[in-house]
């Protein structure tokens, strides 16, 4: 531009959310860059929008360049949970709305889904939504349904310089996008998890920066953030059952919620409180 700032452009057939990210970068400032729309009309392509670019590069794309020491990685996860952490603004429970508008139609979708792919995830899911009601306890969050590797961008050091592509956020109950921790502690090899040797450090400084950043009051609901995590990652890989789950999202279902776990061991909360206080 004129004054040397650098945009970023997108020419799109389709309207955007750009309210989606002014909600977020209300909540976490200049991390999450806000997309103006430059209205052309008559033109082929009518909705343009216009926004500041993010320095560095996204985390899949600097980490697949680049052999980086452990520590960066772990910087990164603990990072994602302070943000995740910050968007749990709003202190009153969900006591309704999207609970009974968003995440039941969704589970009973899949329960009645004449589908292979979910074929062998029936009885989990009836399982998760015989304990819905666990998350109107919850307080909400701001949550951004796909924060993953190639929404994050980083730094040389490990810094995270922004959060994009907020397209699909929601008010949900707090926790429902914490399983996405997986997505950067692990490989995911067509459908096959596995753990990065440094997975376990990841997991500790994403929940202790979580925890320290949310209110006090998550603490005690271990349980229902556990739940919400669950049921989180079971809409992220069925997402709206308009097509077939994808191999690679099934295949990785039951490992990511049996390794990515709420933690259990106090003494993770405990140093998250001395950190705060």
């Amino acid at each position: 531009m004129k004054d040397k700032k650098q945009c970023v452009v997108q020419f799109r057939s389709e309207s955007g959310h750009e309210e989606y990210s002014q909600e977020a970068h209300d909540i976490l400032g200049d991390l999450v860059p806000v997309p103006i729309r430059v209205v052309r009309d008559g033109s082929p392509v009518p909705y343009t929008y216009i926004m500041p670019r993010v320095p560095g590069l996204t985390y899949h794309t600097a980490t697949s360049r680049t052999v980086w020491p452990s520590e960066r990685h772990v910087k990164v996860a603990g990072q994602i949970g302070e943000m995740i952490g910050k968007c749990c603004i709003r202190s009153k429970s969900t006591k309704f709305d999207i609970v009974d508008t968003f995440i039941i139609p969704r589970l009973q979708l899949y329960l009645n889904w004449d589908e292979p792919g979910v074929a062998p995830f029936k009885e989990l899911i009836g399982s998760l939504l015989d304990r819905v009601d666990e998350l109107r306890t919850l307080p909400t969050c701001w949550t951004h349904w796909d924060v993953n590797s190639v929404n994050t961008m980083v730094l040389d050091d490990g810094t995270v310089s922004g959060i994009i592509d907020w397209e699909e956020s929601y008010w949900m109950p707090f926790g429902m996008n914490t399983s996405r921790l997986a997505d950067f502690a692990a490989w995911n090899h067509r459908g096959v998890l596995s753990k990065k040797p440094f997975s376990d450090e990841m997991e500790i400084a994403f929940w202790r920066s979580l925890f320290k950043a949310a209110p006090k009051a998550v603490r005690t609901m271990l349980k229902e953030i556990q739940l919400a995590m669950d049921i989180g990652r079971v809409i992220t890989t069925f997402f709206d059952a308009s097509h077939p789950p994808h191999p690679s999202h099934t295949g990785v279902l039951n490992d990511i919620l049996a390794w990515y776990r709420v933690p259990a061991d106090l003494s993770v909360l405990v140093c998250a409180y001395l950190l705060r206080y």
